[in-house]
């Protein structure tokens, strides 16, 4: 994969200058009680990325005094979730990946090189516009295929402060090290950004041991605990619902159909006594969502969803959930403290597969790394009467912690309403 950022115009050098002096002055004429957050996700599959970072959104545009909290994402999705009031959305082109792994444009013809250059373009002309007093990267350290960079090297020189957040679990350590090896992500590693937040508990996966994090940041190096928004609360064991619940959810659901069909083949060895919600995931192709709602509606008591707004809720009307393993997906899991089974996606990341194994590890889920509709039934009529241990659960405040630091940096401190006050 190509790293390196897009290549400047000749002429760049001036404008860079006059953009970069125009940005100081303004950031210094702006009044402190309104700062401006931009967050960047650069969003090449699912929608996990997206969702941290409208979660972070929203928690800062709640707590910080007539902030603007902008997102520049590609996700397809991106301009489909209803945001809070100081928060709004710049769309880049989508990318996504194909059966090898590799970036591929989503839905523009012109190719990836196309819209590879219009994202870079659209990034930096964003930045420069909006002039941000802190930038929030998630994930790509310097973007997709180094679009991030040129607002980086702005940003550190203009003023505006940088964090990098990382989810828990990026990919296994031997991936990892390769591709911080490049050039490019050890300068912005090492330069670029002010403080490393991982969202993400050191008991579960310990970046610092497990990474080649580069000893100039690992002082900044910071684990929040998971990012995940506010959720309903588990239902009573009394109440209107007699029979037990199972869910079944692919996350986005773009690369979730096999998983989906092996949990509806283990439904169908035999009668449950359970009900079961599969939800399928608005990023998935709709002939195989057609497919799939065939195969449901041959099996009693199962009602199958393209999509569910407030999945959460749905978590808590559930006594076991079966999902593969995507960061949010398993953090809302954890926050609602539900059985799960999880079936990690193994290609191109091991990253859920990790996290899923380290999760089986401290006794707060069950892995199974390749199912078959035997060790899926099976798993969950075993969880169904499973009592967990959830006092070894992780940390799931991530956003307030996040929004300390990004208070620190911004220096807000004393603008930031207590949460009780601002709800």
């Amino acid at each position: 994969m190509d790293l390196r950022p897009p290549q400047a115009d000749s002429s760049a050098p001036a404008v860079e200058c006059a953009l970069a002096v125009n940005s100081a002055d303004s950031a210094a004429r702006r009044p402190a009680s309104a700062p401006r957050v931009l967050l960047y996700s650069h969003d090449s599959f699912g929608l996990g990325h997206l969702r941290r970072t409208l979660t972070l959104a929203a928690a800062l545009a709640d707590a910080l005094r007539d902030a603007s909290v902008l997102i520049v994402s590609g996700n397809p999705c991106a301009t489909q979730f209803q945001l809070p009031r100081g928060v709004e959305v710049v769309k880049l082109p989508a990318v996504t990946k194909d059966d090898d792994g590799a970036y591929t444009a989503r839905n523009l013809r012109g190719g990836l090189a196309l819209t590879r250059e219009l994202r870079a373009r659209l990034l930096l002309a964003t930045f420069e516009t909006f002039q941000p007093d802190l930038l929030i990267a998630d994930h790509q350290p310097i973007g997709l295929d180094g679009e991030l960079l040129p607002v980086l090297r702005r940003a550190r020189h203009c003023g505006t402060r940088t964090i990098l957040g990382l989810r828990d679990v990026i990919d296994d350590p031997a991936t990892v090290a390769a591709q911080w090896s490049h050039p490019d992500i050890r300068e912005a590693l090492a330069g670029l950004y002010d403080r490393v937040c991982v969202y993400g508990d050191e008991r579960i996966f310990d970046q610092r041991r497990e990474y080649p994090i580069p000893p100039e940041l690992a002082q900044r190096v910071e684990y929040t605990g998971y990012v995940v928004r506010e959720s309903a609360t588990r239902r009573s064991a009394v109440g209107t619902i007699t029979r037990q619940q199972v869910l079944v959810t692919a996350g986005g659901g773009e690369d979730g159909e096999s998983r989906i069909q092996c949990c509806l083949e283990a439904l169908a060895l035999g009668p449950t006594p359970w009900d079961t919600t599969v939800v399928l995931g608005p990023l998935m192709h709709p002939l195989q969502a057609r497919r799939l709602k065939r195969m449901s509606r041959a099996l009693r008591n199962v009602r199958t969803l393209s999509f569910h707004a407030d999945l959460p809720r749905l978590l808590a009307e559930t006594d076991v959930v079966v999902a593969m393993a995507g960061y949010n997906t398993v953090a809302e899991i954890l926050q609602t403290r539900v059985n799960s089974v999880l079936l990690p996606r193994v290609f191109p990341r091991r990253e859920q597969l990790i996290r899923a194994e380290r999760l089986e590890a401290a006794g707060l889920a069950r892995c199974i790394a390749a199912p078959t509709p035997r060790t899926v039934r099976a798993a969950i009529e075993e969880s169904l009467g499973l009592e967990r241990d959830w006092r070894r659960a992780p940390s799931m405040d991530g956003a307030d912690r996040t929004l300390g630091i990004a208070c620190e940096l911004l220096g807000a401190g004393a603008l930031v309403r207590a949460h009780s006050e601002a709800r």
